[in-house]
């Protein structure tokens, strides 16, 4: 594995790289083609979906030539990681949008499914996130980047009825600035708070509708809201160890009192 990094860390990446877990579907998807278009090459991680992300690896070398390398990974096996970065090309970014989402409670929470939930959301990207940094390729002239999808941080999936899954990605509110500090200073940490933005199998026709007329500002999120913000984070050199939030003023909501007023002409 050492040999391994050493070789890689020594090569000049003409172009950017970003690997993307979770890269064959939904926001992670929406990520890929974003950064495909704008020219980036790509590794994409995926677990049990390999098809959808060949797939989509073809249409994206077709569309705009971009070169996409796939990595098959179980990201809740420990096992599986130390071997994660063997093969891949050099990259510039890791962005961290693979996530396990599971409903529980405090009394019914079993030891075995909150280790597994804190393993995919918290342990293994911290655990990428030191492969990163050992395969970073000496000659960039840029900052590498490390992004972190993080909802359920600040507010939205935040709920005893998501018990374990909640607890899991709060952890990166108090890991994110040691993260950051341990990473600099060639390379900056950020962290991504999203909003419901694609419809899971939990979700009924209404659900976006209504946590949309809970908001502040009357909407949820959508993907390119989350590939902008992205965007932004890979090119902000000055922004390291901070939140992004896209809850459309979910925080805000303790502020609000009685209806909505009307807007100011």
């Amino acid at each position: 594995m050492e040999t391994t990094q050493r070789s890689i860390a020594n090569q000049t990446v003409s172009r950017r790289r970003l690997l993307i877990t979770g890269g064959a579907k939904r926001v992670g998807a929406a990520l890929a083609e974003h950064f495909a278009a704008r020219g980036d090459d790509l590794v994409l991680h995926c677990h049990q979906s390999r098809d959808a992300a060949e797939q989509l690896a073809a249409r994206l070398h077709a569309q705009h030539g971009t070169q996409v390398d796939i990595v098959v990974a179980d990201l809740s096996d420990p096992e599986s990681l130390p071997h994660f970065w063997d093969g891949v090309p050099p990259c510039h970014g890791f962005i961290h949008s693979a996530a396990m989402f599971e409903r529980d409670t405090l009394s019914s929470m079993q030891a075995a499914q909150f280790q597994q939930q804190l393993q995919v959301n918290f342990t293994t990207p911290l655990v990428l996130a030191q492969g990163f940094m050992q395969q970073l390729p000496i000659n960039m002239t840029d900052d590498g980047n490390i992004i972190i999808l993080g909802d359920g941080v600040m507010g939205w999936s935040v709920s005893p009825e998501f018990f374990s899954y909640s607890l899991t990605k709060q952890a990166w509110l108090g890991a994110l600035d040691v993260l950051a500090a341990a990473c600099a200073p060639r390379a900056r940490v950020n962290l991504l708070a999203l909003a419901p933005t694609i419809p899971g199998v939990m979700d009924g026709p209404e659900t976006f509708a209504r946590i949309a007329s809970l908001m502040p500002m009357q909407r949820t999120s959508d993907p390119q809201s989350v590939c902008d913000a992205a965007e932004y984070l890979l090119g902000a050199r000055g922004v390291t160890g901070q939140v992004i939030s896209l809850s459309a003023g979910a925080h805000l909501q303790s502020y609000r009192r009685g209806p909505t007023p009307p807007p100011i002409a």
